[in-house]
């Protein structure tokens, strides 16, 4: 289950389906991968081929992210079940 957000264009798609703070090339991707989020259990559910899953290193150490473009990326934490400060980041 996610328990929030740091992103206010992810927090509004997931709790009102509204896509106004997203880039239109991602939001259904980011719709899907929400989806999916929300409802694991276990970190390794989320290993989905194509969507680039993978452990943060160095300062987001304890973070995952999968891929929504090629620049962007959805990051958060995943701890009992939950995930966490769920925020889409611009690696470039």
């Amino acid at each position: 289950m996610i328990k929030n957000f740091k992103h206010r264009g992810l927090k509004k798609l997931y709790e009102r389906d509204d896509r106004t703070g997203l880039r239109t090339d991602i939001a259904e991707k980011a719709e899907l991968y929400l989806s999916i989020l929300d409802t694991v259990e276990t970190v390794q559910e989320l290993d989905i081929i194509g969507f680039g899953f993978h452990r943060l290193t160095g300062n987001l150490k304890g973070f995952y992210s999968v891929t929504m473009s090629r620049n962007h990326r959805m990051i958060f934490r995943f701890e009992k079940g939950n995930a966490f400060d769920v925020d889409l980041i611009d690696y470039h």
